[in-house]
């Protein structure tokens, strides 16, 4: 079980004691459910109900793994929505959370760089000339390849059976339990999802030579913006990844 879980356990079923001791405890309201007043009883019975709920309920939804297939089937068709899904990936378990973690800080960046390259083209360009066209069209593709990129790397993970893969982990990966084939393919979707992870970095780092390059001119050709040392290193990175894909 992840520390975030046993937070969320500890955090509930105290807050549940807490509320019973206060109504029921003779040092606080010292309510009864048999003596009283109407409203005072009622008050003892609601809470009783309430927490009986709120214990099944609450404890039960902590408990049970959130399933990141059902979330991506359900959730996946932008960035942003890549954004939420990792959000709620990360409290499935251990294995890829540093990952995950790093995704959503790529994901921010991505999208402040890419408003920033925007508002700097608007600056110099109007929208109409080939060269902000240009530039535009390459962080559309960037975009694309990074949405593609994240899609792929909560697929993977979503695949992966986190809670089998720590149970054995726990044990030690023992031979009579754990194949050669099994433990390879265990590997293969975590060097997958860190593989992806370094491709999301080159992509934001040639995103900083293109706010260089962006930044550097006031006026450029459209034969000039694809000659861009920035552009032409993109371009090779986008249909690298188209490949990979």
């Amino acid at each position: 079980m992840s520390h975030k879980k046993i937070v969320q356990l500890i955090s509930t079923n105290s807050l549940i004691a807490a509320t019973n001791i206060a109504v029921f405890s003779k040092a606080f309201l010292g309510f009864s459910l048999f003596t009283g007043t109407a409203l005072t009883m009622s008050t003892a019975w609601f809470t009783v109900l309430a927490s009986a709920f709120s214990f099944t309920y609450l404890n039960k939804k902590i408990l049970t793994p959130t399933s990141t297939y059902s979330i991506i089937a359900n959730k996946i068709g932008s960035l942003d929505d890549c954004v939420s899904v990792f959000e709620q990936a990360i409290q499935n378990g251990d294995v890829f959370d540093k990952d995950i973690i790093k995704n959503l800080d790529q994901l921010k960046r991505f999208k402040r760089k890419r408003n920033i390259i925007r508002n700097i083209l608007l600056q110099k360009f109007s929208q109409e000339e080939l060269s902000y066209k240009k530039f535009d069209s390459v962080l559309n593709d960037v975009e694309s390849i990074m949405y593609l990129n994240m899609q792929s790397i909560l697929n993977k993970i979503a695949a992966f059976d986190v809670e089998e893969y720590e149970a054995l982990q726990k044990k030690g990966f023992p031979k009579e339990e754990v194949s050669e084939e099994k433990m390879n393919i265990y590997n293969e979707y975590i060097d997958f999802v860190k593989k992806a992870t370094i491709m999301n970095e080159e992509i934001l780092l040639k995103l900083d030579k293109i706010l260089f390059e962006v930044s550097k001119y006031n006026s450029l050709e459209d034969g000039e913006v694809k000659e861009l040392p920035a552009i032409i290193e993109m371009d090779e990175l986008i249909k690298n990844a188209k490949l990979y894909k």
